[in-house]
């Protein structure tokens, strides 16, 4: 059994291969909707280090990628699990370097994705593929699986891939960005949009119909923002309260024509304790309110997504173990907390029941859909060589 010194060693070897990788990926564009091109990356990465890779899609061109490394011996499934697509590069600010650079500067790798989740995906790659080259023989197997659509809800992805019954394991890890910390719950998300209708009709003379489809959706958002009042007062220990936000509104075509449409799209975010029938209860309950006293505001609303809550529990056995290894390479423990954020893992978790906490040196909310997004290289060197120590305790 390879020791935390030997891993180390290995690793500090490796280094100039582990970048070339980071930079590639990075340097190939993946915004949500398009990780066609940088699937064929990850696709050779993998293959060049013996592994066979399967693709699999829901719909053409929204590819989802399984490679699993087989020991001698009959054991248990490692699974990690990362997606592959990140947010759009903001059209007004392309940042320092460009939203796909992956230059690095003064210890940082720069670009979109760098934390959310690129870096997180190839380090445990590279963990995967530099313990495959030491000689490492698993008992039982490391799936890796890298998912296409995360960011719109997993749809195309992590669901798809779970109903198809490819994602079982007995643990694993998702290396979205944590900041060292070991994520072991996160809330819930309930997304999607609501519509209102009414008829068009120049703005030269006075509004004939009431209100137009703008105004029901400005007076529908101002009553649903009323819901954080009732959230604020939330509170569940090592997290924020929960909370409704509108985030997108279109309406209209030009200015001088009343909108006959208006689309809002609205994220409740969940904490553990509550639920998804609960919270869309209330959203649909202050719609209906509206339209009891005005028939107009027929609204339609759209689920798009009720992406789970993480809850592994806080005494899992399996925790323990990731500490363990955590401290033997960093000397220290990591903090193990609970997020607001949500993940894949929780699909995963929810479906399946394995453990799979979030774990990876990226920072996170600090770096996340910023112009200048960035991942420090020597954690992120240091969570490679966990990664590869916990192959070994977990495999062995």
């Amino acid at each position: 059994m390879f020791s935390a010194k030997e891993i180390s060693d290995y690793v500090e070897a490796n280094k100039d291969e582990c970048l070339r990788c980071f930079q590639e990926i990075i340097r190939t564009p993946s915004v949500t909707g398009d990780e066609e091109a940088v699937s064929y990356v990850f696709e050779k990465w993998m293959t060049d280090n013996g592994l066979k890779v399967t693709r699999h899609e829901m719909e053409p061109h929204h590819p989802n990628l399984l490679a699993e490394w087989f020991g001698s011996q009959p054991g248990k499934r490692f699974v990690f699990n990362g997606h592959m697509d990140v947010f759009p590069p903001d059209p007004n600010d392309p940042g320092t370097y460009g939203p796909w650079s992956g230059e690095i500067v003064d210890g940082w790798l720069y670009g979109r994705g760098s934390t959310d989740m690129k870096g997180g995906d190839v380090g445990v790659l590279m963990a995967t593929i530099l313990l495959k080259r030491m000689g490492f023989d698993p008992k039982g197997s490391v799936l890796l699986s890298w998912m296409c659509d995360e960011e719109n809800g997993g749809r195309l992805g992590v669901q798809y891939m779970l109903k198809e019954g490819l994602l079982n394991g007995d643990f694993g890890i998702c290396p979205e960005p944590t900041d060292t910390n070991l994520v072991y719950q996160h809330g819930g998300i309930l997304r999607g949009t609501v519509t209102y209708h009414g008829v068009p009709q120049h703005t030269g003379i006075p509004y004939e119909f009431g209100e137009n489809a703008l105004q029901k959706a400005m007076r529908a958002i101002d009553a649903l923002n009323k819901i954080n009042d009732r959230l604020s007062k939330i509170h569940v220990e090592g997290l924020p309260p929960p909370c409704f936000t509108v985030s997108v509104l279109n309406a209209g075509e030009v200015a001088n024509v009343h909108p006959s449409k208006a689309v809002f799209w609205y994220d409740r975010r969940l904490v553990p304790g509550e639920n998804h029938e609960d919270a869309l209860a209330e959203i649909v309950g202050i719609l209906d309110d509206l339209k009891a006293k005005d028939p107009s505001y027929v609204y339609e609303l759209e689920v798009t997504s009720k992406r789970p809550l993480l809850e592994i529990p806080e005494d899992e056995p399996y925790l323990k173990t990731l500490v363990e290894c955590f401290r033997e390479i960093m000397g220290r423990d990591p903090i193990v907390r609970k997020s607001p954020g949500g993940s894949d893992a929780s699909w995963i978790q929810k479906t399946t029941g394995m453990p799979i906490p979030l774990f990876s040196a990226a920072e996170g909310w600090s770096q996340m859909g910023k112009a200048d997004e960035k991942i420090e290289l020597k954690p992120w060197f240091e969570m490679i060589k966990v990664y590869m120590l916990v192959l070994v305790r977990t495999l062995s």
